[in-house]
């Protein structure tokens, strides 16, 4: 390879890490012909650099984000989900983000939103109890059973009038999110918001963390897009997952 095509190929990289796009979208962003742009997005899909997104965006693939954290680092949680939540929040036009488990809590690391008008609120930095929504209970579907048990057996705050409290039907939930992978809620933290997630888990099986979209229940989900978008939120769940394990010594 010529020093030419190794530069772009690194030009190509850093282009994809920041914003996820097409092949149109790579081409016009780096002056690179479309036919030269295509061989190059070939060439790095198949050393696993990118991957191409259900959408026909590319963003950074396994080989990469493993090269980066190294094989004996423990990588950070948002920089592994970065680009997955990039993509779910083009794919969506809705806000989508990644929640680490802290004891019996979530807390919401980053989040990408929509470029859309109305959007939900930044919530990166907050840290919420676990039976608040999906994202916690989709970390807490995967606790060992006696810390399922301790919690449940608590008062649980309500944080609105939606919040489930009932230690039957949370298990129930938890039931669902191991059979199913993931778990959409509507207004049960946040009125007028409707969110999936699905959990990330480590070599143990521990949820560590979950990925999640969410967005205005008016317009999100279109019905017809709900299968679709569950598997794909469970798809790149998995992937994220899958690097997690990739690092445990």
């Amino acid at each position: 390879m010529s020093v030419t095509s190794i530069d772009r190929s690194f030009r190509i990289l850093q282009e994809i890490s920041e914003q996820p796009g097409s092949l149109t979208d790579l081409s016009r962003a780096l002056d690179i012909p479309t036919s030269t742009m295509g061989r190059f997005l070939g060439s790095l899909q198949a050393a696993g650099a990118i991957q191409r997104e259900s959408n026909g965006t590319y963003s950074i693939g396994p080989t990469i984000i493993r090269l980066a954290g190294g094989r004996t680092a423990s990588p950070d949680l948002l920089t592994v989900a970065g680009a997955h939540i990039s993509a779910l929040a083009k794919l969506t036009n809705e806000t989508a983000g990644i929640a680490a488990s802290v004891d019996d809590d979530v807390l919401h690391l980053g989040q990408v939103s929509s470029d859309a008008d109305v959007r939900v609120r930044d919530w990166t930095g907050e840290q919420v109890a676990a039976h608040h929504g999906c994202t916690g209970l989709v970390v807490m579907a995967y606790w060992p059973e006696a810390q399922i048990d301790r919690y449940l057996a608590q008062a649980l705050e309500s944080f609105n009038e939606h919040t489930v409290i009932d230690a039957n039907v949370i298990r129930e939930r938890l039931a669902h999110i191991r059979s199913a992978g993931y778990l959409w809620t509507t207004d049960e933290y946040a009125r007028g918001v409707t969110s999936a997630a699905a959990p990330v888990r480590d070599s143990t099986g521990r949820a560590v963390g979950a990925l999640h979209v969410f967005g205005p229940s008016y317009r999100f989900p279109n019905a017809e897009d709900i299968e679709s978008l569950s598997a794909e939120l469970c798809r790149r769940a998995e992937q994220i997952s899958s690097v997690l394990r990739f690092h445990v010594q």
